[in-house]
């Protein structure tokens, strides 16, 4: 007999993430590659606030190393994913629409989600010197917890997740989060990305 006073756990929601082996080779020409273009596009508003989004000004560059990342992070969201969708036996992972992000001193990004997206994740090419801490939330992606009623039995809260050079976060769209004020002179970079789960073609 089961245990009448077990409870079933509701709504998680899986947070993934990885520092992608390889970045170091990249890093600099990226970085260079996204600044360049946030010096001659004008950029679009979004959750950006004091800071720059791309838009799709990011594909319409030639640059193997945005594909280099487009790439990776593809393939970490297809291992990541795999155990929800049969290993993708009658789907694939997409990838839709891709931008960068360049916050400078007080920028940050409002509370957003990217529904109706599937998937939603973000690379993070240069984040300067970032507390790991609460105590200096400069930077810091922030998740809103979606079921706040958990606080009343000890497991409420937002997460907070801090970024890192070469790190690659993914997450279901809907998720609202949003991006503390970064308080450093040197820019925070980095590029945003959805992917869609689409039927596999048949053969």
């Amino acid at each position: 007999m089961s245990d009448p006073f077990t409870p079933t756990q509701l709504f998680a929601f899986p947070l993934f993430s990885s520092v992608v082996a390889g970045f170091d080779a990249h890093r600099e020409a990226l970085l260079a590659e996204v600044l360049a273009l946030q010096s001659r596009e004008p950029g679009i508003r979004r959750s950006n606030r004091n800071a720059w989004h791309s838009g799709d000004a990011l594909q319409s560059i030639q640059s193997e190393h945005v594909a280099w990342v487009l790439d990776k992070v593809l393939i970490f969201g297809r291992l990541a994913l795999g155990k929800y969708y049969q290993d993708w036996a009658n789907a694939e992972l997409k990838m839709g629409s891709y931008w960068a992000n360049v916050l400078g001193p007080g920028g940050f990004n409002a509370p957003h989600h990217h529904f109706p997206q599937h998937w939603s994740g973000v690379f993070y090419v240069s984040v300067a010197s970032v507390s790991r801490t609460t105590e200096d939330m400069s930077g810091m992606i922030e998740f809103l917890n979606p079921t706040p009623w958990l606080s009343a039995i000890g497991r409420g809260g937002n997460y907070f997740h801090a970024p890192k050079d070469g790190l690659a976060l993914l997450f279901p769209s809907s998720l609202l989060h949003f991006v503390h004020p970064h308080a450093s002179e040197v820019p925070r970079v980095s590029i945003a990305y959805n992917f869609n789960v689409v039927p596999r073609p048949r053969t």
